[in-house]
């Protein structure tokens, strides 16, 4: 999923009221029956409503701040290794 900042158009330091209103807009316009014959609406919409999740619950964003400021530190391909790898087996087995 690509950064629920740039999913919403927000910034990182963007107050809830804001990010509802964000994503009510974007909801409008992203929303399938607003884009009949769009193939990519649907999946669209799925991101922004996980965003929207994400962001809009108080711990959730905390913990997403704290896991994106990581993810600034660590080096693009341990982390590409780390979620594509160890993440991958953990979802696959660690449930």
């Amino acid at each position: 999923m690509r950064d629920c900042y740039e999913v919403l158009q927000v910034s990182p330091d963007a107050d809830p009221e804001v990010i509802e209103k964000a994503y009510r807009v974007l909801a409008r316009k992203r929303h399938p029956d607003a884009r009949p014959g769009d193939r990519r609406a649907h999946e669209m919409m799925i991101e922004l409503n996980e965003a929207y999740a994400i962001l809009s619950d108080p711990q959730r964003r905390a913990a997403y701040d704290r896991e994106r400021a990581q993810r600034r530190r660590v080096p693009e391909a341990l982390y590409v290794f780390w979620d594509s790898g160890l993440i991958g087996l953990y979802r696959r087995y660690g449930r």
